[in-house]
This record gives C-alpha cells, sequence and structure tokens, in this order.
C-alpha cells in the first residue's frame, strides 16, 4: 500500500516539476482590444446602442408598472398579495437598473454603464425613487424584505429617513 502511495506522490511531483521548469506557460503578450463592430457602430453610434431598441422600451415598461404599483392605495400594501407585489416590484425595479448598469460595462466598458446609468435617471425615475422612501417612510415596506440589490439602492436613499407609523397594524 505504501508504494502506492509513494508512486502517486512522484508522479504528482514529476508534474509539478515538468510544468515549472520543462513546459512553462507562455508569457501573455498584452495585444489592444479590437473595436467592436456591429450594427450600431456600422451607423456610426456608440457600440452598445445596438441594444437600446430592446432596453429603452422595456425601461417605460418597467417605469410604467412600478408607478402603477406605487400609485395604488396604500390599504393595498396592507394585504399580503399587495405586500408581495410591492416588494416584488420594488426589488424587480432596482435589480433591471444595476443588472443593465453591470451589464453594459461588462460587455463594453465605463462609458456604457455611464449611458445605463444616466438612461435610468429620469424624472420619472426620480419620481420612483420619492414614492419608494414614502413608502418606507410610512412603514409600508422595510429593509429586510427587500433582496440585496434593492436594499442596496433604498438604502443610499433613505438615510435620513425614518419609519413614522406602522399603517398596517390594527
Amino acid at each position: 500500500m505504501r508504494w502506492i502511495l509513494y508512486f502517486v506522490g512522484g508522479l504528482v511531483l514529476a508534474d509539478i516539476i515538468a510544468a515549472t521548469f520543462i513546459w512553462p506557460p507562455e508569457a501573455a503578450t498584452s495585444t489592444p482590444s479590437k473595436p467592436v463592430v456591429n450594427a450600431a457602430t456600422q451607423q456610426g453610434q456608440d457600440p452598445w446602442m445596438v441594444n437600446e431598441r430592446y432596453n429603452a422600451p422595456h425601461r417605460d415598461f418597467l417605469r410604467r408598472e412600478m408607478l402603477k404599483t406605487l400609485y395604488e392605495p396604500w390599504t393595498n400594501y396592507c394585504s399580503a398579495d399587495g405586500h408581495e407585489k410591492l416588494v416584488r416590484s420594488i426589488d424587480s425595479y432596482f435589480e433591471q437598473r444595476a443588472g443593465q448598469a453591470w451589464s453594459y460595462e461588462n460587455a463594453y466598458g465605463k462609458a456604457a454603464r455611464d449611458f445605463a446609468v444616466k438612461a435610468w435617471n429620469t424624472t420619472d425615475d426620480k419620481r420612483i425613487e420619492r414614492l419608494i422612501s414614502e413608502r418606507y417612510e410610512r412603514g409600508y415596506v422595510s429593509l429586510n424584505e427587500l433582496r440585496p440589490s434593492a436594499r442596496k439602492a433604498l438604502a443610499g436613499q433613505i438615510k435620513e429617513g425614518r419609519i413614522n407609523a406602522e399603517p398596517c397594524r390594527s
């Protein structure tokens, strides 16, 4: 049994020596990245604009749905279904914002991320942020109920906000 361990150990040692000294990895040569060529760049636009015909209507749809949820009567948030809808909507809204900024940056770089952040910074987005903060301050939603991306975004908005009431208690 001991000779099997010696044999396996010898193979591992031989592999390490061969990988280190006999077949060392080639030095990584830095090659300049190739410019992105797609339908948008062929028309003189930034490369991330190729997907904007899909992303812009989707952002508008998410804003409309979020505003529809936020303009519901506040008593709806006290029912289990209404409360769950509010939490799901807030989660979805903030996850889409963060996800789009992340994917634009990973695919096209910082300039694309800045574009995505700006695209999610409309007057409707400001209204949504204000309405979500109001729902939080009135006690209809708590940070612990939200997913991490929504929790992080909302926590940045409500630094000075505090819960004033427990509206669904009674």
